[in-house]
């Protein structure tokens, strides 16, 4: 029956077997001195290899880490099983990739399960026609020169002189061809194979260190190795086996296994190029170093912990695979092409990205990628890529982000251009410009800043603004729960982004370098109406459709010919008269954008364009938020009706008795505003602000008949807004809430009040999801949570950090604000 190995795995099992007659060898040479271990930690000798053909070479590789026994027994002679030398292989040629399995014989629970999914994945192993494996079945010499006819690539040879030659079937006949001539393994004194004898313990490790010395070098114990002089090269694939090992100068025809001996170990590679892959199973947080080295792809896929890559000099990588845990650091100097974030990487994995990327492809789900510094040109999340984080640093950006899949966007860095394929894009900054893909709806919205807004910015949506994210983040990434705002304004819309209340500016100019904005002296106008603008710069002032490509000149230039943009000469800080009625028609927001003489666009203003008689009027409620001064102090709150035409009070109405506020209730009791509030009409909009708190839950309602439009035709209808959830406030009573974040070390306990019954907790920054997301954060070590009761509220808690590592969290009051932390080293 044919036999075919093609599955791979993993196991620390006692590799035993069952006993066979002895192999007949002639000596092979390994082109590769073998270095063994000289740590006090080796393991005790077998006793029974005394006098034993096998000694030497079964405790080289006893020492490597590759074959063990039942204590200080060995059983050399045993015969070897089927499984048994799966595991045997996997361990010597560094197999750790698992695929599926699907024998039928094979249980998930048993021992050697893993190592023959690791022999699936490394196609040297299958099974037999009827769907088993029989793992447990004794291994025979044609089952062995074939596996490793294939693993080393041997030239198949269909010539053999064996006198039992006809006993050789077709599907292992050149294979044991190709081991003979390989002088793996050679026929008895008597001149037959004895294809179907079983080998023992013994012969399968004399013949796989035989194979071992075609396949490369083993480095197993600390140390450099390379001249220091001269270029090296290695025709097979090299395996480094032990932390503080040094590889220089050395060219590697095959490919470079970091072994997952080396534990949390440092390895080094300075001016070595890999021909093949590199493959690292092993490394710790302070890492596989590069140096001046060329590899052109890298597979990281360490099973417990974190690998820290350190490229660095002139290092040149192509691309590097992430499928475990990795921190990634770019240094000046070094170019890395290609950074694969893969499927295999498992849920709640962290990837730091630190330095110089040409591309970024996601394609893992639930993950977070941190980049504290450096530049990302092109972040692809693929759709296979679901509940991304990405935490962009203020000292880091992305040129370009195609999102294909959900995912959130945070931190202070600066984001370019955002392509938007996906529903379920949060971003905390404002990019620089943001585009709907041809996947997704055009009235697709995505969360800027706390705000929802339109990222195909049809007619009756606003644009996305640069610059209206939150302007600081003590509460950022968390909005207050203004559920009823429909994004229908420029400014914050739906919910609180943080310290900052953001309202769109009109008549704002400056220059600072490279960005220069335009001031306008008003930015909400009937349709009939000019804008009336001053740069900085003289240039060519540009107006259009908000959704239209602002950032490109070339469009912009063909959409001046096709009568879709307008175009004005504009001198430096002169008023500049720009017509509107041209391009405004069907649009709410129009864009103004300047190019200056060098061709350095201004940062763009949005115009808003008001209907005119005889349109009915429309109204809405816009967004509230916290009104914070300058110097992060909060003042009080704002909260915005927005209507389509230009409205005014009705002569004769006091605004109090026609807006009412219901507070602290989930079921509406409206009564008239009180003295606290302000109330403001404001061209298009109503415009409520107040210093004390309306409760947890509230509603505003505008009764009809308060406004009109100014040509008296129209006025307001009844409009009641959806319940609000006030966000929950969180008090530290030892650290005031300014600034950024706040700098502790572990071990500090960390006390606070909060205004309502919650769950708090104390996570990594990047935690993200639902209550039982964040409770398995708790549940595996990354943080700490209570319960805080109704009648708890007024009560000083604690969390305590001693238990938790070195890194950026956040105080976080899942109905409210989060204060970011950072926990240092002692």
């Amino acid at each position: 029956m044919k036999v075919k190995w093609i599955s791979l795995s993993l196991s620390a099992m006692l590799l035993t077997g069952m006993g066979a007659q002895p192999l007949q060898v002639s000596a092979a040479a390994n082109n590769e001195k073998n270095t063994t271990l000289t740590s006090p930690m080796l393991p005790a000798a077998f006793t029974d290899l005394q006098g034993h053909w096998a000694k030497d070479v079964v405790q080289t590789w006893q020492q490597r880490g590759v074959v063990n026994g039942e204590g200080e027994i060995f059983d050399p002679n045993r015969q070897i099983s089927r499984a048994e030398w799966s595991a045997l292989i996997n361990r010597i040629f560094q197999y750790e990739k698992e695929a599926r399995n699907s024998f039928i014989d094979v249980k998930p629970e048993e021992w050697y399960a893993s190592d023959i999914q690791k022999g699936v994945a490394a196609g040297y192993v299958s099974g037999f026609e009827d769907g088993t494996f029989r793992p447990d079945a004794l291994l025979s010499r044609q089952e062995a020169a074939v596996t490793l006819s294939r693993i080393l690539h041997l030239k198949e040879n269909s010539v053999v002189t064996f006198t039992d030659q006809e006993q050789l079937p077709a599907w292992s006949r050149v294979y044991v061809g190709a081991a003979a001539d390989a002088h793996l393994i050679d026929g008895y004194q008597d001149g037959s194979f004895g294809p179907l004898n079983a080998l023992t313990r013994a012969e399968a490790v004399q013949l796989l260190d035989r194979s071992f010395g075609y396949y490369g070098a083993w480095y197993g114990e600390s140390g450099t190795y390379g001249s220091e002089q001269t270029r090296e090269q290695k025709k097979g694939s090299v395996v480094i086996n032990s932390p503080g090992v040094t590889l220089q100068n050395m060219e590697i025809a095959g490919d470079l296994i970091i072994s997952k001996q080396v534990g949390d170990g440092d390895v080094y590679l300075k001016n070595v190029k890999v021909q093949g892959r590199t493959l690292i199973y092993g490394g710790g947080e302070n890492s596989v170093h590069m140096e001046d080295s060329v590899l052109l792809t890298v597979i990281v896929n360490k099973k417990t912990g974190t690998v820290r890559l350190v490229a660095e000099g002139k290092t040149s990588i192509q691309e590097v695979t992430i499928q475990s845990a990795t921190k990634v650091d770019s240094k000046d100097g070094a170019d890395i092409n290609k950074v694969t974030l893969s499927e295999e990487l498992p849920e709640k994995s962290r990837v730091f990205l630190r330095g110089e990327f040409e591309t970024v492809d996601v394609k893992a789900k639930s993950i977070s990628v941190q980049v504290p510094s450096g530049t990302i040109k092109n972040l692809i999340t693929q759709p296979s890529a679901s509940d991304i984080s990405i935490d962009v640093n203020k000292e880091a950006k992305i040129l370009e982000a195609i999102l294909q899949a959900a995912a959130a966007v945070f931190g202070e860095g600066n984001i370019g251009k955002v392509t938007v394929n996906s529903k379920g894009i949060s971003i905390a900054q404002t990019p620089e410009k943001i585009e709907l893909g041809s996947n997704v709806p055009k009235d697709t919205t995505i969360k800027v800043g706390g705000a929802d807004k339109q990222a195909g910015g049809n007619s009756e949506q606003p644009p996305i603004l640069p610059g209206t994210g939150s302007e600081a983040s003590n509460n950022s990434g968390n909005s207050s729960s203004n559920s009823g705002n429909n994004g229908s304004g420029p400014g914050n819309g739906g919910g609180n982004p943080g310290p900052g209340y953001v309202e769109y500016k009109e008549n704002v100019m400056n220059d600072a370098g490279r960005w220069y904005s335009i001031g306008v002296e008003e930015a909400t106008i009937p349709v009939t109406k000019s804008v009336y603008a001053t740069s900085p710069r003289k240039g060519i002032a540009y107006i259009g459709p908000h959704s239209f490509d602002y950032h490109n000149p070339v469009l912009l230039d063909e959409a001046v010919k096709a009568g879709v943009v307008n175009k004005f000469p504009i001198n430096a800080f002169e008023k500049t008269e720009i017509p509107t009625a041209v391009v405004a028609t069907g649009f709410t927001y129009l864009f103004l954008q300047v190019v200056d003489e060098k061709n350095n666009f201004a940062m763009p203003n949005f115009i808003r364009i008001l209907d005119d008689a005889p349109k009915k009027l429309n109204q809405s409620y816009l967004s509230g938020g916290e009104i914070w001064s300058n110097v992060g102090k909060m003042e009080g709150w704002r909260h915005e009706f927005e209507f389509n035409r230009e409205i005014s009070l009705i002569k004769g109405h006091d605004p109090r008795d026609y807006i009412l506020v219901s507070t602290n209730s989930k079921t509406p009791d409206f009564k008239p505003l009180d003295d606290d509030f302000k109330v403001e009409i404001n061209k298009n909009r109503i415009l409520i602000s107040h210093s004390k708190s309306l409760g947890r839950y509230y509603y505003f309602q505008l009764v009809a008949d308060l406004v009109e439009t100014t040509d008296g035709q129209f006025k307001n209808e009844s409009y009641t807004t959806p319940m609000f959830e006030a966000r929950n406030k969180l008090t530290l009573l030892d650290y005031p809430m300014v600034g950024m974040k706040i700098k502790v070390p572990v071990g500090t306990v960390i006390r606070f009040k909060v205004e309502y019954d919650d769950d708090v907790y104390f996570l990594y920054a990047d935690a993200r999801g639902t209550k039982d997301d964040l409770d398995k954060e708790v549940a595996d070590g990354h943080g700490l949570h209570l319960s805080v009761p109704a009648n708890g509220i007024d009560q000083i808690y604690e969390f305590d950090t001693t238990s938790l590592q070195a890194s950026l969290y956040r105080l976080w009051a899942l109905k409210g604000e989060n204060i970011i932390f950072e926990l240092t080293n002692p």
